[in-house]
């Protein structure tokens, strides 16, 4: 994958789990990579968790909430580097079980800002660059094996990645006649560090042995698998591959193992 090296990549959501390994992989490869989140603290502590490839990396803090701030990012991003080749759309708002009646507005809100219209902004933002200067570049989302395979409680983290994985496809759309890429990474459960704090609370751990159960490929993913994933859909690689969603979740959304 020599063909990263000297691109420009934004991540967003990056300070930590699949984004930061994202990071990790790109800088890797020596892509030119924007390490994004919101706390600026936390984009510093991610920065000094990179060891190969860090010089190659620049981090930039931006509120993925606001259409305005994803806008100033792109800006900043453009005044810096002078193009872009490659969006990883991670950002998200993941939320405890809530009964499907007692959800509030504001996470109603905070769900599709982050879940859906960030990487709707991102593409907005950076799409209409690359349009103007005949980029042909590619965009990746990252969205939820909830959104292929229900479940209660999360009601709006489903809908609201369901939408996500509706919007790239309808994208996909009308980016494809500029030779613009865009496609969906679906990961299952995920060996991020919210989910080992998961295992390793014994109030949790024995709900955590039930999911872990229920993949057919008997283990959770662990961030690389997702980042690799990302990887392969920016590659040339996939360079046929647009509106795609590909589940990288061991057979999860397919169907319980008993």
């Amino acid at each position: 994958m020599g063909e990263f090296e000297g691109k420009v990549v934004v991540v967003t959501g990056a300070s930590k789990g699949i984004g930061l390994q994202t990071v990790k992989e790109f800088a890797a490869r020596k892509a030119r990579v924007v390490l994004v989140a919101s706390n600026p603290d936390h984009i510093r502590t991610a920065m000094d968790s990179v060891r190969e490839g860090r010089e190659y990396v620049t981090g930039i803090p931006c509120d993925l909430s606001k259409p305005e701030e994803i806008q100033k990012l792109s800006r900043q991003v453009l005044d810096t580097f002078g193009t872009i080749d490659i969006v990883v759309s991670n950002v998200g708002a993941y939320s405890e079980k809530v009964p499907w009646d007692r959800i509030d507005e504001k996470t109603w809100h905070d769900s599709f800002s982050l879940n859906t219209l960030s990487s709707y902004y991102c593409a907005k933002y950076f799409g209409d660059f690359m349009i103007q200067h005949h980029i042909e570049g590619v965009i990746v989302c990252t969205g939820s094996s909830t959104a292929l395979q229900y479940k209660r409680g999360r009601i709006h983290y489903t809908v609201s990645k369901s939408a996500l994985h509706t919007l790239v496809q309808v994208l996909a759309l009308d980016l494809a006649r500029h030779h613009i890429r865009i496609n969906v990474v679906s990961p299952g459960p995920t060996a991020t560090e919210t989910v080992q704090a998961r295992m390793d609370d014994p109030a949790r751990a024995e709900a955590e042995k039930i999911r872990l159960a229920k993949i057919p490929m008997g283990r959770y993913a662990e961030m690389s698998d997702i980042a690799n994933a990302i990887l392969f859909l920016a590659s040339s690689k996939a360079s046929y591959i647009t509106g795609a969603i590909l589940p990288v979740d061991g057979g999860y959304t397919i169907g319980e193992t008993s």
